[in-house]
This record gives structure tokens, sequence and C-alpha cells, in this order.
């Protein structure tokens, strides 16, 4: 559920960076306590999942320093 929520919500936003918080804050609803490197977690199995239906293309992209993307 919370990857599908991730992904719903790069999809929603496509072209925009988020940071880690922004996102956490967005796919948590209830606020919960966890780690910034969760995001990390969850974006690592999208990308393996979304390049089993779509190899070779990165769909999420990570931008040094700031967060993640989906690519447009």
């Amino acid at each position: 559920p919370v990857e599908f929520a991730l992904l719903s919500y790069l999809n929603a936003h496509p072209g925009r960076v988020f940071s880690r918080d922004q996102l956490m804050t967005a796919i948590y609803s209830d606020y919960r306590i966890v780690s910034d490197r969760t995001v990390d977690t969850h974006v690592k199995n999208l990308r393996q999942k979304l390049s089993e239906s779509s190899p070779g293309s990165d769909l999420i992209e990570s931008v040094y320093g700031v967060g993640y993307r989906l690519a447009t």
C-alpha cells in the first residue's frame, strides 16, 4: 500500500521534485515516525517493479541533494 501511495503521488505531479520529508508526509497519513531512508527503500522497490514492465527505463529519477521525481 505504501509503494502504491508513493507511485500515485508522484504520478499526480510528474516532473516535480519532492524531498524525502515531503514524500513521507504525503504517503504516511497517520504521521507515524519513520526514518527518512524508508522512502529510499520504497523507491528502490518501485524501481525494480517498474523495470520489469519497462526494461531499460528509470521512471523514478533521483535529484541529487533534493529528492525524487517521476520522469516526464
